[in-house]
């Protein structure tokens, strides 16, 4: 059984950890954070260590890392402390959910995928990448690194998905479409055309507005 160290101390993280404690794939037996972030040391009944000075007391021979269970920054955050860790020696654990139907050609490592998903032939996912319940993935599409789907998202065969993008609940993406990296797209959006890099989809059925989605990485929710 491995222990797991998840980043962050926030709902998601919460989630994480219940979903951990039923299902595997180890045990969680600590959080950290950013150390100008951190307002406790205890987080459901375990320890929270300043991610500065991890190794302290999780050194990288004795846990795994999960996260950061967040799309802050357009999941730049996520990216960043997941190379970070890997050059301090780390590894990743990843969690999916048993009830997914996993078909997938690959599925990259820090990812974390909740229950009801389905991940047809020749799909593959690239690191850190997190996929929220009843998502669908359709055959020979490709997700790339830190990705975040949010619950039943619609993706049809021979989809690409740049890297970085935030795909809210219920969104279709048709056929054979490409989705450019940093891409935000709200929910219930239906993507019929291709999306060039950071285009932002707000309301609309496929007409991305005209900012640029970096615009968004200075709003707190995203």
């Amino acid at each position: 059984m491995q222990d797991i160290v998840i980043f962050g101390t926030g709902q998601i993280a919460d989630v994480a950890k219940v979903y951990i404690d039923v299902f595997g794939p180890g045990r969680v037996v600590g959080f950290t954070l950013d150390e100008d972030h951190m307002t406790t040391y205890n987080h459901c009944g375990l320890p929270v260590v300043a991610w500065e000075h991890l190794e302290a007391r999780f050194p990288p021979d004795k846990v795994k890392l999960l996260g950061p269970l967040s799309y802050q920054r357009l999941n730049d955050f996520r990216r960043e402390r997941h190379i970070e860790g890997r050059a301090r020696g780390y590894s990743f654990a990843s969690f999916i959910h048993p009830s997914v139907q996993n078909l997938a050609e690959s599925i990259g490592d820090n990812a974390f995928i909740l229950e009801n998903c389905i991940l047809q032939p020749f799909v593959r996912i690239g690191d850190g990448c997190m996929l929220w319940t009843a998502c669908h993935i359709g055959h020979h599409t490709t997700i790339d690194d830190y990705c975040f789907l949010s619950s039943q998202v619609g993706v049809a065969s021979g989809v690409h998905i740049g890297a970085g993008c935030l795909i809210g609940g219920q969104v279709g993406i048709d056929n054979a479409l490409s989705v450019g990296a940093s891409s935000y797209i709200q929910s219930r959006a239906m993507i019929r055309r291709n999306l060039p890099a950071q285009s932002v989809v707000r309301h609309a059925f496929d007409s991305p507005e005209t900012y640029s989605s970096a615009r968004l990485k200075k709003m707190k929710f995203l």
